[in-house]
This record gives C-alpha cells, structure tokens and sequence, in this order.
C-alpha cells in the first residue's frame, strides 16, 4: 500500500497538466489540489519511523524558532487590512508550508529497501514517459493537439499562441505539465535523483534503467527552449560527478559517460532543440536580466532593488489564482522574491528565507554524513538539492516545490538508514562534524 502511494502521489504532480488539459469537463482545481490531498492522507495515514523523526530533528536543529516565527507570521498577514479573499488566503498557507510535511512521510515509506527500488522504478517510468511525450510535442506543429498548454474558460490555449522559440517556430513544450515551468522543473529535480541514487543502486538491472530514465529527460531538457533549465542542469551534472569523485571511481565513471550521451543526444537526435536555446542565450539583454532577478535571491540585494509594501498585502494575494477570486492590488510581481516581499514584507520575507536556508544546511550536513558513509551517490544529490534550495520557486511553484520535497525525502530516507548502524547514531549525527538527512520540516507540524 505505501508504494501505491507513493506512485499515486508522484503521478499526481506529473501528470495534473493532462488532466488539465484533455478533461475539461473536470475543474482544473481537482488536479491542482489532488496531489496534496494524497500526501495529506499519507501524513495521517503512514506514521514515520523514529529513525527519520530524529534525523528531521537533528538536521534541522538550530532553525525551529525560525520556522515557528515564519509560520506565525503567514497565519497573522491572513489578516492583513490589505487582504482581499480569506479563501486565497489558505491556498496561500497551503503554498508555504503544507508540502514541508512531505519528506518525513516519503522517507518512513522509502526505508524497506524493496519499497526504494519500487519508488526508483516509478522514477524511472514517469521519466521515460515525459520524455516521449516531449519528443512528440517538439515535433509536431505547435498547433497541434499535443501542443495543447491549457483550457481557460472554455478556450483551448495552444503553444503557438503562448510558448514557441522564434528563430526555430517550435513549440516550447510542457510534455504532462500545463505548463513549460512545470516540464523544466521535473527535467532539473528527478534527473538528479536518479543520476545520483539510482546509479548507486546494488542491482545491476536497476542501475541500467535508471540511467536509460537520466538519459531520456536530460535529452528533452534544451525542448523547452528554457536558458535556466540547461544550466542549472549542467550545474547539477558538475556537482555530482565532483562529489562522486570524478573519473577516479565507478560511479563517478558513470555519472560522466552518463552526461556525455545525454549531451550527444540532445545534440545530434534533436538539433533544433539546442539551436533553439543558443538563440535565446543570444539575445544578451533579456538573458541578463533573468540572471539578475535570479540574484534577488541575496537578500541584501532584494531589499534593495526591488519595491514592496512595509507591511505586505497578505499570504496568498499574490498566488496565480488571486484574479479567479476577485483579489486584485496595485502591486505585482513575477519572481518569487519579489512576490514574498509583497505578500508578507520584509520581516516575513527574511523569515522565509531563514527558513529555507536552513534547508540548505540541512542538506549540506546530509552531504557530509553520507560522504563519510561512502555514499557518495546519495552525497551527490543531497549536494545538487543544496544548490537548487535557492534557485528555485519552493512558494509560487506548485511543481517545482513539490517534486523539491519528493527529492528531500529521498534523501532523508538515505540519511535516516545509516542510524541502524554503528556508525550513524543519532548522538553521533548531533555532533558538529555530522548530521544526517535532508530537508524535512522542522519539529513542528502544520
């Protein structure tokens, strides 16, 4: 049953966008809120073990105070003067903090060892999947009915009206998502997971077919004609052959013989697809300026650079479902910065931020642990979601945030193993120059 769940979970994050798009009759807001739904019953449902309840604690020790104040803070901006729907204010709250209850739960159904090589395998199969359904997006007209983003009242959105690269006219695709953000998320998230853990799997089967799953999404990433997506993963490939060790051991061999194809692939299989990013990476000004927004993630730099209210305007009031709800302000905002700052201001933005800083500590001393272990895979990933804490929308990306906890609790389920043996207890893991698991919520739960 915990692998059913789990497969129910992660094929409700992957596939709500095909929900969206071929069942109108349903509302789009069953698939959006269907994933959460399943982790809320896999939260009441499976309790976790004390081994990954002590590793959550231990790994995020030092930053409960943080995350309590941060979570006050959201409840109190619900009532905010400026608020305009208690509704969006919920969905708001939702966004901040419900899927932070998700890597304890996945990691208490990933420690049986058979259950992890299941979890790997649904990886494996989701990955395979996306990545066809993107070939087949990318070469069809952008018009076609596999190009189809979205249906909004009543009107069928197609890539050529929204996503298409200009020097190549082909469609950006979104494969299963609704939309291409969704698609370069999952291409930068679970290939990581199963370059770093799959590869380090013990059967030999499974570490063929987690490479052949790398291979397939990092082939399809330049198809989203998204800049970002491209480095990010050439950054994640960097990180992981490092801290395997490079060339100099067997897995490290394969992460890097790994990376080779997969740049062959997208290279030689689907020319159009790279040629497409090279074009976008040319345009200097607009290619500047998404590298600048992405420095608002330095707080100094943010609350400098960009403008906000004092006080903020409320927890959700500037989710994408606030016009659906009547909610409108004079403030906007796109990046995920510069949306914290409106809704909640400084004091509640630098809160979030604390919070999930200590996310990247606590997967920075998951690394560690592991490395020592001589689990450098795993070390690999928890290093690779280190990096990806900050970068990446974890509040206003329902996609990116979801699958971010789904790699969390992967990782926490490889920490949280090693305090069966001698050489990871729990007091030892306390010591400074060890901590175990990744980036679970703090104690408290929401």
């Amino acid at each position: 049953m915990k692998v059913a769940w789990f497969v129910a979970l992660f094929s409700a994050i992957c596939l709500e966008g095909l929900g969206r798009k071929y069942l109108p009759a349903i509302p789009a807001v069953a698939f959006y809120f269907l994933k959460d739904i399943i982790l809320l019953f896999g939260f009441l449902r499976f309790r976790p073990p004390a081994p990954v309840r002590g590793m959550q604690r231990l790994l995020y020790r030092g930053f409960e105070t943080v995350w309590i104040a941060g979570f006050a803070w959201t409840l109190l901006e619900m009532f905010n003067p400026e608020h305009m729907s208690f509704p969006l204010a919920l969905v708001g709250i939702r966004a901040y903090w419900l899927w932070w209850l998700a890597p304890s739960v996945i990691a208490g159904v990933l420690m049986h060892s058979k259950r992890k090589q299941n979890a790997i395998y649904a990886l494996i199969v989701m990955s395979g999947f996306i990545a066809v359904m993107a070939a087949m997006q990318f070469a069809s007209p952008s018009d076609s009915a596999l190009n189809l983003y979205t249906v909004r009242d009543g009107q069928e959105i197609y890539a050529a009206d929204v996503a298409t690269v200009a020097s190549t006219g082909r469609a950006r695709v979104a494969s299963t998502f609704s939309f291409v953000s969704g698609f370069t998320d999952f291409t930068i998230l679970v290939p990581t997971l199963l370059l770093s853990i799959g590869l380090e799997a013990k059967d030999r089967r499974l570490r063929r077919y987690a490479l052949l799953g790398t291979l397939g999404a990092a082939a399809v990433i330049p198809m989203s004609g998204s800049r970002s997506s491209v480095v990010a993963a050439g950054l994640v490939l960097a990180i992981g052959m490092w801290s395997a060790g490079l060339f100099f051991t067997r897995l490290g061999r394969r992460i890097l013989l790994g990376g080779i194809v997969a740049v062959f692939l997208s290279l030689f299989a689907f020319p159009e697809a790279m040629s497409g990013v090279e074009s976008r990476f040319q345009n200097r000004e607009e290619t500047t300026g998404r590298f600048a927004e992405a420095a608002t993630f330095l707080p100094p730099y943010a609350l400098m650079a960009l403008d906000y209210p004092v006080m903020g305007i409320g927890t959700g009031m500037q989710q994408n479902a606030r016009s659906s709800m009547g909610a409108y302000s004079k403030w906007e905002a796109e990046g995920e910065v510069g949306r914290l700052l409106i809704e909640l201001g400084p004091v509640g933005y630098m809160l979030i931020w604390l919070s999930k800083l200590g996310l990247m500590i606590a997967l920075f001393r998951a690394y560690q642990i592991l490395k020592r272990a001589g689990r450098r895979g795993a070390a690999g990933c928890a290093l690779s979601y280190t990096v990806l804490t900050m970068v990446g929308s974890l509040v206003f990306d329902h996609v990116y945030q979801a699958l971010y906890f789904v790699g969390c609790g992967f990782i926490l389920a490889e920490v949280a193993s090693l305090a069966r043996s001698p050489q990871a207890t729990p007091a030892q893991a306390a010591s400074p120059s060890g901590a175990d698991a990744p980036a679970p919520a703090p104690a408290p739960a929401v």
